[in-house]
């Protein structure tokens, strides 16, 4: 059998990022956090204060910016006038010493503003349980400073400097009416959905207040970011925030392309992968109820030997009939129905007479659709997930050394 070779996937570049939309400017720049050189410090300022709100990692060690991010958007009643992230370093299991960090971060920010401490958010990824470089930290605040532009290279060097172990950038943009939403996040592995994020920041100029995007930014995320699963490992620095300028008025409805730009980075995380060659969306109906399909999905994904055959375009119903099985949730396991990229495979408890071949090819694309039919109920679920091989064991066996 021969095994795929990951490859950049081959999509569409976005047609917006952040610094395109009106109000925002963006830079990322150098500053030496990263042992690569690359950028690793990234600042978005808006014009005026901004509507946000946003969803964070469930991980009982929340980083310090994580922590602090939450704190401000609370303190500042959901308005926002900066944002900084830095890269290499993920300020996480740091003490008091990553606490005061997070803060003087902010501070440093606020001052280059001119606006008030709880309306800077701070942001940070990396390696767990390394100090930040102060140092290098202030000066790559002062940089990016002074080169925020409303560009759309600048928005380009933002995403850039957040980045690290990711194969490629991902952006994603949508009309909305005159409007326009645009997004980027940064993630590859250390991926499960309570946030599956890493990092995510979607921005529109349309007119929404702090109280509206609180109201919508955890239904957006439940569908995208919180539906991607790579390796069933919470990060401890999660953050997915949604920005409104505000300097449109508009009557079209915001929430339909902000969901469809989270979906989209969702995709590209779960694509990326860390060596990931495909995105499966497991896809379940008729369980009890639409925690139990959640639930299903979920255990699906985790399983390793489901994964690698999705990695080897091997239609093995075998593993993935066996892994509902291992559900709690279910409860009439002889309805299951299991088809792949739309092709039955099994049905009443038994295997489906299939072309083995022509599944296999059919798995052998990008996008591939593993259903998992019960007559439980009425529960639904979608999960997205990246298949398991060889680059996976590589990159996280060496991340640290």
């Amino acid at each position: 059998m021969r095994i795929p070779v990951p490859h950049v996937p081959s999509f569409a570049p976005s047609t917006h990022t952040l610094s395109d939309v009106k109000g925002l400017r963006a830079a990322g720049v150098r500053a030496g956090i990263k042992a690569s050189g690359n950028s690793d410090v990234g600042l978005l300022v808006a014009d005026a204060p901004m509507a946000c709100a946003g969803v964070f990692t469930q991980n009982h060690f929340a980083a310090a910016p994580v922590i602090l991010s939450k704190a401000h958007l609370q303190q500042s009643g959901g308005l926002v006038r900066a944002l900084i992230v830095n890269s290499g370093n993920a300020n996480a299991c740091t003490g008091e010493q990553g606490d005061k960090d997070a803060v003087e971060t902010a501070q440093q920010v606020a001052r280059a503003v001119g606006c008030p401490v709880e309306q800077v958010l701070v942001c940070s990824t990396g390696v767990i349980g390394q100090k930040l470089p102060m140092p290098r930290l202030r000066a790559g605040v002062d940089a990016a400073f002074a080169a925020l532009s409303s560009e759309p290279a600048a928005g380009r060097r933002f995403l850039e400097a957040i980045m690290t172990t990711d194969a490629y950038p991902k952006e994603a943009s949508a009309a909305a009416g005159e409007g326009r939403v645009a997004g980027v996040c940064k993630g590859a592995g250390m991926i499960a959905p309570d946030m599956a994020t890493m990092l995510a920041f979607v921005a529109m100029d349309l007119d929404a207040s702090p109280a509206e995007l609180a109201k919508a930014v955890a239904p957006i995320a439940a569908r995208s970011f919180n539906a991607v699963h790579v390796d069933s490992h919470t990060s401890t620095n999660d953050t997915f925030l949604v920005f409104s300028t505000r300097a449109r008025k508009s009557a079209d409805d915001w929430r339909a392309p902000v969901a469809q730009v989270a979906h989209r980075l969702a995709w590209l995380i779960a694509r990326d992968g860390e060596g990931a060659t495909k995105v499966t969306t497991i896809e379940v109906r008729g369980a009890t109820d639409d925690a139990a399909a959640k639930s299903i999905t979920r255990q699906v994904a985790m399983s390793a030997l489901v994964r690698t055959a999705l990695f080897g375009n091997d239609p093995n119903w075998g593993r993935f009939v066996s892994q509902v099985g291992n559900c709690r949730e279910v409860k009439n396991a002889r309805s299951l129905v299991c088809t792949l990229q739309g092709i039955e495979v099994f049905r009443a408890g038994e295997p489906t007479p299939f072309d083995r071949n022509a599944a296999s090819k059919a798995m052998a694309v990008e996008d591939v659709r593993l259903g998992l039919t019960l007559a439980d109920g009425a529960g639904e679920a979608v999960l997205m997930t990246a298949d398991l091989g060889y680059r996976y064991v590589e990159i996280n066996a060496e991340y640290t050394t």
